[in-house]
C-alpha cells in the first residue's frame, strides 16, 4: 500500500516500555474516507515465559491543539508476546475532524503509542508507523 516516506507517524524504534511517539498535526483533519496507520513490527518479544504479556497499538488523537490531552480513539487488536520472536503487519483505520472554538479551527494531532502490559518480563518491539490512505 502506498505511503508518504516524507511524513512518517514514527520512525523504525526498538522499545521495552510504553511509548507516545512524537505528535503530527492534521490540518484540516482526515479526507472523507479517513486514513490508516499502518504498523510494520518484528522482534517482538519476552526473554522471560511470563505468560501472556500484550502490546497494544493505538493511534491517539489531540482534539483541541494543545498536546496535554490525548484520547485513544483507534486501538489496534493487542499482540501477545511469546518467547520466539514474532513478526507482522497491522493496520489502525482513523478518522478525525478539526474542532471550532470562537470561528478559529483547532489543528487536531495524532500519535502513534505502544502500550506494553508489563514492564518486568523483558518484553521488547522494533516497529515502525506510517499513514497510508483510508480507500484508493
Amino acid at each position: 500500500m502506498p505511503s508518504d516516506a516524507n511524513i512518517a507517524l514514527q520512525a523504525s524504534v526498538t522499545k521495552t516500555a510504553t511509548f507516545n511517539g512524537a505528535a503530527l498535526i492534521l490540518p484540516g483533519g482526515t479526507p472523507r474516507a479517513g486514513l490508516v496507520a499502518r504498523v510494520i513490527y518484528s522482534a517482538a518479544l519476552v526473554t522471560s515465559s511470563s505468560g501472556t504479556d500484550t502490546i497494544i497499538f493505538s493511534v491517539d488523537v489531540c482534539y483541541d491543539g494543545v498536546p496535554t490531552t490525548w484520547y485513544s480513539d483507534f486501538v489496534a487488536v493487542p499482540i501477545t508476546l511469546t518467547t520466539t520472536a514474532q513478526a507482522g503487519e497491522l493496520f489502525i483505520p482513523f478518522s478525525i475532524s478539526p474542532t471550532v472554538v470562537s470561528n478559529v479551527i483547532t489543528n487536531p494531532q495524532i500519535r502513534l503509542t505502544a502500550t506494553f502490559s508489563a514492564t518486568s518480563h523483558g518484553d521488547t518491539i522494533t516497529y515502525q508507523g506510517d499513514i497510508v490512505p483510508g480507500r484508493p
